[in-house]
């Protein structure tokens, strides 16, 4: 039987500690008596009726099926499945490689190597350019490192010895406030069984003093074993199917609103775009309009041709943001000034060409030359960082005051951290704790309820077959012993009350 189900039991575990949790889990030991009493006494002595069904749940059936073996094979047949479609992806992708366009292929990438810790930048300098200065920078970081470590390492510890000291003052003063939360608790469980004895040994020794047999009325009030059936209130009816015809019509009407309001969105935001690029081509005419204003006597050579090249290539940036067609592109070169045919045809092909292209190579200063090989570079975010370029720069008296006031920054922002974390889980126990008591001190209600409830559900059925018993003209004498053993029930029976 368990015995740790009931609110306090549950209470106390929960706020104890490893060594009372083991005391208070130790067998409960009891002493059964046999009075060897004759077998006629004993359905009165044990309460036994003469007839009581077993539960329904009794005879209920497992119908669930075996499907042990089916995980198997789904897991086996899945993981086949992604592999013939891991292998169909590359022999589609080998094959798409072959036939794609040039403006729609992907362009090779550098692999680009970022060090981002201090002590891998510094181990970096030292094998590309190993020197005394290298050499003697990356010892002393690394002396340097270390000491930053274990000193968070003791901060950290000491930090924790100091929660764990005040969590275990928290858990005495909880335990001591829970003493008198438990006492209520026991001290009302057990009034509940001392008001029960009273209450039943008045009703059995009225009962016991009526000479008639009466019959008694309205005395299963309370909940019995089985409980009581309720009735079956599903509603239908042509109210209900009303509701329901309601309801579509309702949601029907929603789902065309909402389709026509996002048709709508749609030609609003269509026109809308239409009009943003009606604009940008009205100003990529206007520039190439504009070139037919120059002339090389003007103006001269040089910069005859940086102006146009300027035009130029706003014009095939603006090409690009309104994917521009075939046509317009034409249009617009036959409205520029041009030297040649030939200079012409190259600018509507060039343009062509980056309107339908799908990527861009990245900035040399990030993505390198977009060859397939490695290249190194290094983005570090540590205070380390100045002390390493003062090692390396040692004269440099504004690296050391930028490595003292970052340094000193960093460490005093880490002790407040540090300690404004202490204190917050200290103070986030302790609200716990007090949270936790209150908890328990609203609970005590509920769990005699509880108790109450679950006594009357064990003594009810006894009492309805004493009734029962009296009913059919048993003798005072056994129901006396009825009567006593109903009692013996109430104060010793199911549930129990631990101390």
């Amino acid at each position: 039987m368990k015995i740790n189900q009931d609110l306090e039991s549950q209470r106390i575990k929960r706020n104890q500690t490893q060594t009372q949790m083991k005391i208070s889990q130790s067998v409960r030991e009891g002493v059964l008596l046999n009075s060897n009493i004759p077998l006629k006494e004993s359905y009165n002595s044990l309460m036994i009726a003469d007839r009581v069904e077993m539960p329904d749940k009794l005879y209920e059936k497992d119908t669930k099926k075996e499907k042990s073996i089916l995980p198997v094979a789904g897991i086996t047949v899945g993981f086949m499945g992604v592999l013939a479609g891991v292998t169909a992806l590359f022999a589609k992708s080998a094959k798409d490689a072959v036939d794609v366009e040039l403006p729609k292929k992907l362009p090779s990438m550098t692999r680009n190597v970022c060090v981002n810790k201090e002590i891998d930048q510094a181990i970096y300098r030292l094998v590309a350019n190993p020197t005394k200065k290298t050499a003697m920078a990356a010892a002393g970081l690394a002396v340097f490192s270390s000491m930053a470590f274990m000193g968070k390492t003791f901060c950290e510890g000491f930090k924790d010895v100091w929660v764990k000291k005040k969590e275990a003052d928290i858990h005495k003063n909880l335990q001591e406030n829970l003493i008198s939360v438990e006492t209520q608790s026991f001290s009302g469980k057990m009034q509940i069984i001392r008001s029960m004895l009273s209450e039943k040994a008045k009703e059995f020794n009225g009962a016991l003093a009526d000479n008639e047999s009466v019959k008694q009325e309205n005395f299963s009030s309370l909940v019995s074993f089985k409980g009581k059936r309720e009735k079956d209130t599903k509603k239908g009816g042509f109210l209900h199917n009303l509701g329901y015809m309601a309801l579509g019509a309702v949601s029907t009407a929603a789902i065309v609103g909402l389709g026509y309001l996002s048709m709508k969105n749609l030609r609003s935001g269509n026109d809308a775009m239409k009009r943003g690029v009606n604009k940008v081509k009205e100003v990529i005419t206007e520039i190439a309009e504009n070139t037919n204003n120059r002339t090389v006597e003007d103006m001269g050579r040089e910069n005859y041709d940086l102006a146009n090249k300027i035009d130029r290539e706003k014009i095939g940036n603006l090409f690009v943001d309104i994917s521009a067609d075939t046509d317009f592109v034409t249009q617009t070169a036959e409205r520029m000034k041009w030297e040649n045919a030939q200079e012409k045809e190259e600018f509507i092909k060039e343009n062509l060409f980056n309107i339908n292209k799908s990527t861009e190579k990245a900035n040399s200063a990030l993505g390198g030359s977009g060859q397939d090989r490695n290249t190194f570079y290094s983005h570090v975010s540590d205070y380390k960082a100045f002390f390493y370029n003062w090692l390396i720069d040692s004269d440099n008296k504004q690296f050391k005051n930028l490595f003292f006031g970052v340094t000193g920054a960093t460490s005093a922002a880490y002790l407040g951290q540090l300690t404004a974390g202490a204190v917050k889980d200290v103070q986030v126990k302790k609200y716990n704790a007090d949270t936790e008591l209150n908890l328990q001190k609203r609970l005590v209600s509920t769990e005699l309820k509880n108790f109450k409830s679950k006594k009357d559900s064990s003594i009810q059925p006894l009492c309805d077959e004493f009734y029962r018993q009296k009913n059919n003209g048993k003798s005072k004498e056994e129901l006396k012993v009825v009567a006593d053993n109903i009692l013996n029930e109430i104060k010793n029976g199911a549930p129990y009350v631990y101390s």
